[in-house]
């Protein structure tokens, strides 16, 4: 970590503190490198973090980032003024709702026509000249519309973490800091089976690019938009985004445990394990979501727990 302001020291410091307490602190990282470049280019030799430097460094990035990215850098810097107060630097804390994370975000769910209209799309119009990137797109495409994987997930799976026998997905190094595992179905299984068999040869990711390194999630947002271009899906300021996908899975998977009849109420634990969430809060807006695209599904569920919490869909 290469850190060149008046704060490296104590960047490095802090950035080790949170390891220590098992943080992986991967995209905080990238924000305190944010921080110190800040400073260094505005020429900051004070060992001093004023309320007039937090807000101004913070507001930098209001005309490239979203009310969310604001708030979370502000939550940061909040962190990090509060560990400089602990070793006796002054630093000014900014209050916990100086910068409101929330916002009327509704997800984009994907219909089962456009979800048959990528995939028909991939088959026969994407990458003909490549068949091993077209293989790639395709069960990529799979694991996120088949388990509601986060798409950093799904790219940094690992060859080792796929048990073949077991139908599972070891997924590692999560947005939660917890790791779980993902059962899949028989043919996804078997079709990821077929794909290392014939293309991975000692790889440590699963899908590795032509350079025999792991797609970025830039990289795949590039690959997404040819796609839903090609399948004639509209796209929008607000998406469809790749990760309306794992909004779509969990939609989807209310829809059909409804239609079957499920204990809703069991389901919502299950589902919430499955996809990796923090809280049972999380899981319950999908059904709420669900009713919404849904409501003749509503008679159907009965008496369900109702938890009212404002959840930012970008967090599930």
């Amino acid at each position: 970590m290469n850190f060149n302001s008046i704060f490296k020291e104590e960047i490095v410091s802090y950035i080790n503190y949170k390891k220590s307490n098992g943080y992986s602190f991967k995209s905080e990282i990238e924000k305190l490198k944010n921080l110190d470049k800040y400073l260094v280019e505005n020429n900051i030799k004070e060992k001093k973090l004023t309320k007039e430097l937090v807000i101004s460094f913070i507001d930098s990035h209001k005309a490239r980032s979203k009310t969310v990215t604001l708030a979370s850098y502000a939550s940061l810097i909040r962190q990090f003024a509060i560990y400089l107060c602990r070793i006796e630097i002054d630093a000014y804390i900014i209050p916990i709702n100086y910068y409101s994370a929330k916002r009327n975000f509704i997800p984009y769910i994907y219909t089962d026509n456009e979800i048959k209209s990528i995939f028909t799309t991939i088959k026969e119009k994407y990458s003909n000249n490549n068949i091993r990137k077209k293989k790639q797109v395709y069960l990529i495409f799979k694991l996120l519309f088949g388990t509601g994987m986060r798409i950093s997930e799904v790219l940094n799976l690992k060859c080792k973490n796929i048990n073949y026998v077991k139908n599972s997905l070891k997924i590692e190094d999560t947005k939660n800091n917890c790791d779980r595992l993902i059962i899949v179905s028989d043919n996804l299984i078997k079709e990821l089976q077929d794909y290392n068999k014939e293309y991975n040869n000692g790889f440590e990711y699963f899908f590795e690019n032509r350079i025999n390194t792991k797609y970025t999630v830039g990289d795949f947002y590039s690959i997404f938009r040819k796609i839903i271009f090609k399948a004639k899906i509209m796209h929008f300021d607000n998406g469809p985004r790749v990760h309306d996908i794992r909004h779509t899975f969990a939609v989807n998977s209310y829809r059909n445990a409804i239609k079957k009849g499920f204990d809703i109420n069991n389901y919502v634990v299950t589902l919430g394990v499955y996809m990796g969430h923090k809280t049972v809060c999380s899981t319950y807006k999908y059904l709420h979501l669900t009713i919404e695209y849904y409501p003749n599904l509503k008679e159907k569920i009965g008496n369900i727990i109702t938890l009212e919490k404002e959840i930012d869909y970008e967090d599930l």
